[in-house]
């Protein structure tokens, strides 16, 4: 008498069903699928190769099928990782997660390897790939599926794979025309930098910054330090380099001067987002700390304006409903904040930000218009005649550019070295300069350009001004 016949396992069949849907979806787009063994769990249910106007591209990636309503979640569905995290992540083929929905009968996907890399950058675990109600995979979606999958996909071939490396260290994704130069410092420390085509400027990357971007360009490099101000130190933007790792830069910025001029017939260029935020951010920072009342002075200026300019006040009423952003905003220092309350306070200070052509340097590129503006024009290096005195006695002390105030008596060197008092009348934050300070002397018509580490010998006044 014979037994009773095997039974396909209830789990099977969903999986079963959503493979032949996603094959099916695949081959009808000449698209060539390669099934690997069910009866073993290795986290992949299938190869598949693109084509491209019916012929065989190198292009190959696994996909892990799930299928079923046990993988729905909030928003989307979700696939465990399971014992999968090191192959997916490290393997020389990517790997996707698609989820069958049998209600919706809808294929959902997600870069599983891109997801699992970029939460190890951030010092993360991933135990499940998410997978958005957005990503659907069908006939109207598969062109622009294909794309990104192949796009992805090119960052494996050639010395892409090494750009590939080194953006999965840093936490960015370059572009396939981007110039990209690494260099390891003596202590071991990484730099990346890093030319988009087209724009006027660099990006430089840090590993002992914790890969915080640092928007650069030749005229922030100064290989023989700042005037009167770590001479012989090489410095960029705001920080200090080696003398090898400044030539390093220097090379870079020269091999790369083709690069930041836009190429006749290239689509035009967007305008860099993170590069604009992270300017503002930097140059609200520099105006509070070279100006510590701009932040009050601005509030009492958007009181006057919202009096009259109903859209204005609708925006700060909602700005500042949320109470512990409004407290982190008049309380704390810049770097201590939020998100949210660094955003209330660039409401305070900034009126707008005129965005100007990709190509222009960054300082050109992106410029903000103050709530509370400059008192007067300002003067360049150039314009200098003579130095400020570091002389010192009893009754003086040394400050720097940044901690000078209205109402401070500074001393001045002529071209001789002959020295006078001048009287302080305002300090700002240089608008064009950016990252300098500006000092109006002795009720004058325009202020005078610093670094604000420059150092001045201050009088010190017995009572109180």
């Amino acid at each position: 008498m014979e037994g009773p016949l095997p039974k396909v396992p209830d789990a099977r069949r969903p999986s079963r069903a959503a493979v032949n849907v996603l094959r099916t979806l695949l081959e009808r787009h000449n698209h060539i699928v390669q099934e690997v063994d069910g009866q073993n769990d290795f986290g992949e249910d299938q190869h598949v190769t693109f084509t491209e106007d019916g012929e065989v591209t190198g292009d190959v990636v696994k996909i892990q099928v799930k299928g079923g309503r046990s993988w729905r979640r909030a928003g989307g569905y979700a696939v465990p990782v399971g014992d999968h995290g090191s192959t997916w992540a490290d393997g020389n083929i990517p790997v996707l997660c698609v989820v069958h929905d049998p209600d919706t009968d809808g294929l959902y996907w997600a870069n599983a390897t891109k997801q699992l890399l970029a939460a190890r950058r951030d010092g993360k675990v991933l135990k499940t790939i998410t997978i958005s109600r957005d990503q659907q995979l069908d006939d109207g979606s598969m062109a622009d599926f294909v794309a990104k999958v192949r796009g992805y996909l090119g960052r494996y071939r050639g010395n892409r794979t090494i750009q590939a490396q080194l953006g999965e260290m840093a936490g960015v994704e370059f572009g396939p025309s981007d110039i990209v130069q690494h260099y390891v410092n003596v202590h071991g420390e990484d730099l990346i930098f890093w030319q988009r085509r087209g724009e006027g400027f660099a990006t430089l990357l840090h590993s002992d910054l914790d890969w915080h971007p640092e928007h650069i360009g030749p005229e922030h490099l100064h290989l023989d330090g700042l005037p009167d101000l770590f001479p012989g130190t090489p410095v960029v933007a705001n920080t200090i380099l080696d003398m090898a790792e400044a030539m390093w830069l220097a090379a870079c910025f020269d091999a790369a001067r083709w690069a930041r001029e836009p190429a006749a017939g290239d689509p035009p260029l967007r305008t860099n987002l993170d590069a604009r935020d992270n300017y503002v951010a930097r140059r609200v920072a520099h105006r509070l700390w070279v100006e510590p009342d701009a932040l009050p002075r601005s509030i009492q200026k958007l009181r006057t304006e919202t009096a009259t300019d109903h859209s204005l006040a609708t925006t700060a009423t909602e700005l500042e409903s949320d109470a512990e952003a409004y407290a982190e905003a008049l309380s704390k220092p810049w770097h201590d904040m939020s998100d949210k309350g660094r955003q209330l306070v660039t409401f305070y200070l900034i009126k707008e930000v005129h965005v100007g052509a990709p190509a222009l340097p960054i300082d050109e590129q992106f410029r903000i218009v103050w709530r509370c503006p400059r008192p007067t024009a300002e003067y360049g290096f150039d314009a200098r005649v003579g130095k400020p005195s570091t002389r010192m006695s009893s009754n003086r002390e040394i400050v720097m550019a940044y901690m000078l105030r209205p109402g401070d008596r500074i001393y001045w060197l002529s071209r001789h070295g002959n020295e006078r008092g001048r009287d302080v009348s305002a300090v700002w934050d240089s608008e064009d300069t950016p990252g300098t300070v500006c000092v109006l002397f002795d009720q004058l018509m325009l202020g005078d350009t610093f670094w604000p580490q420059e150092r001045f010998a201050r009088k010190v006044f017995t009572k109180p001004r």
